[in-house]
């Protein structure tokens, strides 16, 4: 329906006829209508101006709004499970303290929308700019912010529970008091922020920008970094069991006095960092660059260091046990006052890796991959 057919004045008594009669809502001019306590599910608004309306403790369940103006209209209060909004300009709208179950955003406008308190499970955000919008003291369980502008928007003080972030500058929103457990956020940009202290446990993170990002004992326990950017970022005294940090850069940084039982690095890219007095106990550093690396004092006890780069590493005071050198690059490598047993290279398994066939192209094997 184009955005720009003449719209012809309604009233709510007529509103509520066209529903008795299950019509869809067409090109209606319902501006400053006052639709509170409305019972309103399962209507089908198309191209409507409910400009500065008042829906405040109305049922809009299942309801569906489309090229709808909804700017400055208030909410608060009102049923708004399973509502659909697609392309509705809601900017400055009120949804503060709403059931937004299953509600879904989709491709419009919501910038300095209000929605404190809201309860939001399975609500979806899908290209919306939100930009300026207030989050605070939100319960979100299941919800998803797709590729949305967020510049400015405050989630301080709210919980999130098993969110989808994609695509956004969260260095650019008010976390503080933020507490987030389980997520997926995809090419997040948190350079610079100061999470320190915060909850971070049970997210994945997938090539997001943590560069000088301040990390200081924040739990990120069970929390995936894959490909990750953390250079100039501090991390130390942070609980990370059991979390992933592959492929990521880490350079340079400040890892020391942290709890990484069972953490993986691999391939991740730690020349530089500082582990000492670190809990390392079964980390796996596979093919990990961690040249001049310093890990002194540390518990090493069952760790993997095989095809690690360990030039001028420092493990000065280490403890060991079974734990894994193989193949590992260990020129200059400083090992003063470290004690425990160590499990060097296996010739055979060395051999084998050598003449891998990911790593060498047999006669005439012109396969894209290989050489």
């Amino acid at each position: 329906m184009p955005k720009g057919l003449a719209k012809t004045v309604t009233t709510r008594g007529d509103i509520l006829d066209y529903l008795a009669h299950r019509q869809q809502i067409v090109a209606k001019d319902a501006g400053g209508l006052d639709l509170s306590g409305a019972v309103l599910a399962e209507a089908m608004f198309v191209s409507c101006d409910f400009k500065g309306c008042d829906f405040s403790s109305a049922d809009l369940s299942n309801a569906t709004f489309t090229s709808c103006n909804l700017s400055g209209s208030v909410f608060s209060g009102a049923v708004l499970t399973s509502t659909t909004f697609v392309d509705c300009g809601l900017d400055a709208a009120d949804f503060r303290d709403c059931d937004l179950s299953q509600t879904q955003f989709m491709a419009g406008t919501a910038a300095g929308a209000a929605f404190e308190g809201a309860n939001l499970e399975r609500t979806v955000f899908a290209k919306t700019t939100l930009s300026g919008s207030d989050f605070s003291d939100c319960a979100m369980e299941r919800s998803s912010f797709l590729d949305c502008d967020i510049a400015g928007m405050s989630l301080a003080d709210s919980v999130l529970n098993t969110v989808t972030i994609t695509k956004a500058a969260l260095n650019a929103v008010d976390l503080s008091g933020t507490h987030v457990d389980t997520g997926l956020f995809a090419e997040a940009d948190m350079s610079d922020m100061d999470l320190s202290g915060q909850s971070w446990q049970r997210c994945t993170f997938f090539q997001g920008n943590f560069s000088g990002t301040r990390l200081n004992g924040a739990r990120l326990g069970g929390s995936i970094f894959a490909q990750c950017d953390f250079q100039g970022a501090t991390l130390s005294g942070v609980g990370a069991n059991s979390a992933c940090f592959t492929q990521s850069r880490l350079e340079g940084v400040d890892l020391s006095g942290s709890d990484l039982t069972l953490a993986n690095f691999y391939q991740a890219k730690l020349s530089g960092a500082v582990l000492n007095a670190s809990q390392l106990f079964s980390a796996v550093f596979i093919e990990a660059d961690c040249r001049g690396t310093q890990m002194e004092k540390c518990d090493l006890r069952q760790a993997d260091l095989s095809l690690a780069a360990l030039g001028g590493a420092t493990l000065t005071g280490s403890d060991f046990s079974n734990t894994k050198f193989h193949a590992a690059e260990t020129g200059g490598t400083l090992f003063l006052g470290s004690s425990g047993s160590t499990i060097g290279t296996d010739q055979d398994r060395a051999i084998a890796e050598l003449y891998a066939s990911s790593r060498v192209a047999l006669y005439g094997d012109t396969r894209e991959g290989r050489g």
